[in-house]
């Protein structure tokens, strides 16, 4: 398969975004979540892709202004992160929910309350969500992006039923546009506090007001690629269905599982991946070595 097969083979995502207690610094934030946290939900059972994304502040320049439409986000309600957490279906949900068990589980979880000021979980299911176009050099993006990459959050105008139509055929006509690198949609469910209350997650939604109902996960050539995103004969269809879109600079991704697999950034962290990188220490990538290290989660047993 290529990686576009490989990473659409996703049934269903959930997408978890926030900010952090306002009195941690963002630097010691990022470091935990990418070499604490992230390292031990690549090692939980039923994730079959994980990307974490890390933001710096709305580029609210980013797309040719829209009269009508806010583009700016105030500084104390924008996102921080975004962890893309993918399973084939739902089974793989629910082995995700019950992995690991007891106490195991109340410890790793104890992270959000270490960290997270506000963060919601939005679910995306089926064809309501989907990569439709990656020229990126890599499937598995680790680090500051070769080129520019951006997290396109919408709050919708119109119904639901219609404003995910219009993104559909919006989401086609980037994927064809002259520099685009990558584009992938998803189209939020409603978040389901019950559900998230019983897999045991602490509740620290965003107000109804502050949520999401679609996000874009997209990758210019260059930051002139964007000036083709939304001509001027589009404006008053785009204002129609969006009520607001904030572009979020992606800072850092980290791929942690890729094809159901947990990635070298996802057994040994980013620290070490980037130390064998820098010196080609392909030794230390040799799947029996790893397997000694880390057991059977390297082939997806015991997960």
């Amino acid at each position: 398969m290529t990686p576009l097969e490989i990473e659409n083979r996703a049934g269903l995502a959930r997408a978890t975004c926030g900010w952090k207690k306002p009195q941690l610094p963002l630097e010691a934030v990022r470091r935990y979540w990418r070499d604490v946290h992230s390292p031990a939900i690549a090692r939980r059972a039923g994730v079959y892709d994980y990307r974490h994304f890390q933001f710096d502040a709305v580029n609210a320049a980013l797309l040719p202004d829209v009269a009508g439409v806010d583009y700016a986000c105030p500084a104390g309600q924008q996102l921080m992160w975004l962890s893309d957490v993918r399973y084939l279906d739902e089974g793989g949900l629910a082995a995700f929910g019950a992995s690991p068990s007891g106490d195991v589980k109340t410890q790793l979880l104890a992270d959000i309350e270490l960290i997270v000021d506000k963060s919601t979980t939005y679910r995306s299911v089926g064809t309501n969500t989907g990569t439709l176009i990656d020229r990126c050099a890599s499937a598995t993006p680790q680090g500051i992006p070769r080129t520019p990459a951006f997290g396109l959050f919408f709050r919708a105008r119109t119904p639901e039923a219609e404003f995910r139509r219009y993104l559909r055929a919006l989401t086609q006509r980037w994927a064809q546009a002259p520099g685009i690198v990558r584009v992938r949609f998803s189209l939020f469910d409603v978040p389901d506090m019950e559900a998230e209350r019983k897999a045991g997650y602490p509740i620290k939604t965003h107000p109804l007001e502050q949520q999401y109902q679609a996000w874009i996960d997209l990758v210019l050539s260059d930051e002139r690629a964007s000036s083709a995103l939304l001509g001027s004969a589009d404006a008053g269809e785009f204002k129609t269905h969006v009520r607001a879109v904030h572009a979020y600079p992606v800072a850092q991704c980290y791929t942690f599982n890729y094809g159901g697999l947990p990635t070298l950034v996802g057994l040994r962290g980013f620290a070490a991946w980037s130390a064998i990188e820098d010196l080609g220490g392909n030794n230390h990538k040799d799947p029996g070595l790893l397997t000694w290290m880390y057991g059977p989660v390297v082939s997806g047993g015991s997960r």
